[in-house]
C-alpha cells in the first residue's frame, strides 16, 4: 500500500483537531466568547462585593486626615483604588469583548509574539510554532482571561523544547533573555496552555513544501525535470515553458527571479499566513501554493498544471481552493506586493478598531486570572493539601479500624489462633 503526503497528513493531530470550516470556527469563537464574558461578569461582581466589604475597615485603619491619601487631597489610594471593571469603573456593567473584538485583540497579541521572536533571533519555524500555539490556545481561552503577553512567553518556551529538544535550554535559562521575566512567568502558566493544545505540539507549517516547489521549479528550468506520468511534455518542453512563465530568456535570469519568487512568498507564509485563520482553514500545500501565486501567478499556474492535469475532475475545486486561501492571505495588512518592503511597515500603526479593542480591554479582565504566578502557587498548595488531607483520612480509617478491633475483642473475646 503506498501511502501520500495527504494521507499522512489526514492522520496528524493538526488536521484532526486543529481543522475547521468557517462556521465551525465562528461557533467555537462564539461559545468561547459567552463563556468568557459570563464568567468575566460573575467575576467582577465578587471581586467588586469583596472590595465594597473591607472599604469600612480600610476606612477606619486609615489616619483621620488626608482622606486616606499621601498628600492629603484624595487623589491616592483607599476610597479610590481601581476595581477590576478598569480605571475610574464605578461599578456599573462590565462591557466585554465581543468575538469579532477578541480576534482582533488576539491577532495583535500574535504580531507582537512575532517581534518578540525577532528580539530573540529565533528561528522562523520556531516564532511560527509559537503563534500557532497561541491562536489555537485562545480558540478555547479568552483575551479577557489570560493576557497575551503572559502566555506568548510560555508559548515561545514551549515552541523551543519541541523544535530543538534539549538544546532549548531550561525554563530560567529562557527567562533570562526576556527583561523582567523571572522563571515562575515562564512555567506558571505552562499546564494551562498544554491542556487548551489537548497536548496536541505537532504544527505541520508550509515551508518545507515552498521549499520543495522551488527545487522542482529550478530542475523545470535547467532541463532536468522528467514529469509526471500523464504530462506527455519532454523535459524541454517544461523549460521552455518555466522561461516563458518567468519572463526570462535564459537560466541566469530566470534563476534570479525564481529566487525572488521564493523570498516573497516565505515572507508571506511567516507574516500573513500566522496572522490569519490560514492554517485553520487549509492545509500547509494549500497555503504554500496560494502564496506561491500571489507572488507569481502565472509561473504558479504553470506548475499546477504539471501535476494535476486539465482534465482532472478535482482541478477546479483545487483551483478554487488555493485562490479562496490566496483571497485570506492578501486581504491581511501585511500583504505586498513589493517583496523589498518594510518587514514591519505595516505594524507601525493599528487600525482605529483594533485600538478600540484593546482600549476596551483593559476594562473587562477577569481579576481572578491576572496573577498566573500566585495562581500556580496555589493550586499546587491545594495538590500538597490535597495530598495531606488524603493521609489524614488513611490514618482515621485504620485508626477507627483498630478501635472497632479492639471494641470487637472486648465484648467477643480475642480471635482464637490458628493452629499450626
Amino acid at each position: 500500500m503506498r501511502v501520500n503526503e495527504d494521507d499522512l497528513y489526514r492522520q496528524s493531530t493538526q488536521y484532526k483537531h486543529w481543522s475547521f470550516t468557517p462556521s465551525a470556527l465562528t461557533r467555537l469563537r462564539q461559545k468561547t466568547n459567552a463563556h468568557a464574558a459570563a464568567q468575566v461578569k460573575l467575576h467582577i461582581a465578587q471581586d467588586r462585593a469583596e472590595r465594597a466589604k473591607l472599604a469600612p475597615l480600610d476606612a477606619s485603619s486609615a489616619p483621620d486626615s488626608g482622606a486616606n491619601t499621601p498628600n492629603g487631597n484624595g487623589a491616592g489610594t483607599g476610597a479610590n483604588t481601581p476595581v477590576p471593571g478598569g480605571a475610574g469603573d464605578r461599578g456599573g456593567e462590565v462591557d466585554c469583548l465581543t468575538m469579532d473584538e477578541e480576534k482582533m485583540v488576539v491577532d495583535k497579541f500574535c504580531e507582537t509574539a512575532m517581534k518578540l521572536g525577532d528580539f530573540l533571533k529565533l528561528q522562523p519555524d520556531v516564532t511560527c510554532t509559537a503563534i500557532q500555539f497561541m491562536r489555537r490556545f485562545y480558540l478555547y481561552n479568552s483575551p479577557m482571561t489570560y493576557d497575551g503577553t503572559k502566555i506568548s512567553k510560555t508559548a515561545f518556551f514551549l515552541a523551543l523544547k519541541l523544535e530543538l529538544g534539549t538544546r532549548a535550554g531550561s525554563a530560567a535559562d529562557f527567562a533570562s533573555r526576556l527583561p523582567k521575566t523571572t522563571r515562575d512567568d515562564i512555567v506558571a502558566p505552562e499546564y494551562t496552555i498544554v491542556q487548551a493544545l489537548r497536548f496536541n505540539f505537532e504544527v505541520r507549517h508550509p515551508f518545507r513544501g515552498l521549499k520543495g516547489v522551488h527545487l522542482e521549479l529550478e530542475d523545470m528550468i535547467h532541463g532536468s525535470y522528467a514529469g509526471l506520468a500523464h504530462d506527455g511534455r519532454t523535459p524541454a518542453d517544461l523549460r521552455a515553458e518555466a522561461l516563458a512563465a518567468l519572463q526570462a530568456t535564459d537560466e541566469a535570469v530566470a534563476e534570479g527571479k525564481l529566487g525572488n519568487i521564493y523570498a516573497h512568498a516565505k515572507d508571506m507564509l511567516a507574516m500573513a499566513a500566522q496572522l490569519t485563520d490560514a492554517y485553520f482553514l487549509y492545509t500547509p500545500a494549500q497555503i504554500l501554493l496560494a502564496a506561491h501565486s500571489l507572488a507569481a501567478p502565472a509561473l504558479t499556474a504553470f506548475y499546477l498544471g504539471t501535476k494535476v492535469p486539465p482534465s482532472a475532475p478535482a482541478r477546479p475545486r483545487i483551483l478554487s481552493t488555493i485562490q479562496s486561501c490566496a483571497d485570506l492571505l492578501s486581504s491581511h495588512r501585511s500583504f505586498s506586493k513589493n517583496p523589498t518592503a518594510n518587514k514591519y511597515g505595516w505594524a507601525d500603526t493599528d487600525p482605529p478598531e483594533t485600538k478600540r479593542a484593546m482600549k476596551k480591554l483593559r476594562g473587562c479582565k477577569d481579576p481572578t486570572t491576572q496573577d498566573l504566578v500566585a495562581l500556580n502557587a496555589g493550586k499546587k498548595r491545594d495538590v500538597v493539601r490535597d495530598g495531606e488531607l488524603e493521609e489524614g483520612k488513611a490514618k482515621r480509617r485504620k485508626l477507627n479500624r483498630e478501635n472497632a478491633e479492639k471494641e470487637s475483642d472486648a465484648f467477643w473475646g480475642p480471635e482464637l489462633k490458628k493452629e499450626g
